[in-house]
């Protein structure tokens, strides 16, 4: 008489097939992460900063583009325009005394007579000055025709210097990022390493046919 012969076989408990689901739900769930594509940071909309006065170099698209790169703490000041050729002459001498009773950053914009805008962010009034003053959030800018904005490198400290008969910021190698005569009518550009900038005219010497100096606060 043939002996009979059992074979059993191993069911698969509950708890192992949780696991199992858990393990095949995590595979899902990192398949579905690798194709989904991250979500699109969104950007900052540039706002028109508040004005006390006209411009005669910048409009308002101009003002808005700048207004994204200026430091933080300033962000939502008025700008109020202390200073302007048109008004109160081509002057270094003037544009220093209408600086007086203000401490607050300036932006000092102009346009030279082939039409092309830029100029500067210091971050604290333009004086007279034996040596540099400012503070890294003084940068150069130029619209060439897009904005181009020069931020501190690192390099040096020579942000600004006011003399009687000359405004300069940025240096490097005996040149100047950005001039001005006392007379603010010539000024000149240099690549400088300060701020690494190129040439923020179309040539390094300029004529001003406008230049205006707007008080952030």
């Amino acid at each position: 008489m043939r002996s009979l012969r059992w074979r059993y076989t191993r069911l698969p408990s509950q708890v192992e097939d949780a696991l199992s689901g858990e393990e095949d739900k995590e595979e899902e769930e990192e398949k579905e992460e690798e194709t989904t594509p991250a979500p699109t940071p969104v950007p900052e909309r540039p706002v028109v900063p508040q004005l006390a006065g006209a411009s005669q170099v910048l409009g308002a698209s101009e003002m808005s583009q700048l207004s994204l790169h200026l430091p933080p703490r300033v962000t939502g000041y008025s700008w109020s325009l202390a200073f302007c050729t048109s008004r109160d002459g081509f002057s270094l001498q003037s544009l220093y005394r209408q600086m007086e009773g203000h401490s607050g950053p300036v932006l000092l914009v102009l346009r030279d007579q082939d039409g092309q805008m830029f100029g500067a962010f210091s971050s604290s009034a333009l004086r007279l000055s034996k040596g540099f003053y400012g503070t890294g959030e003084t940068f150069l800018f130029s619209f060439s025709p897009q904005l181009k904005v020069f931020k501190w490198t690192g390099s040096n400290s020579f942000f600004v210097k006011g003399d009687l008969d000359s405004l300069m910021m940025g240096c490097g190698s005996g040149h100047f990022g950005l001039w001005l005569d006392g007379d603010l009518y010539r000024g000149g550009s240099h690549p400088c390493a300060t701020f690494n900038n190129e040439v923020l005219a179309r040539q390094e010497q300029f004529c001003i046919n406008e230049l205006e100096a707007w008080v952030l606060s």
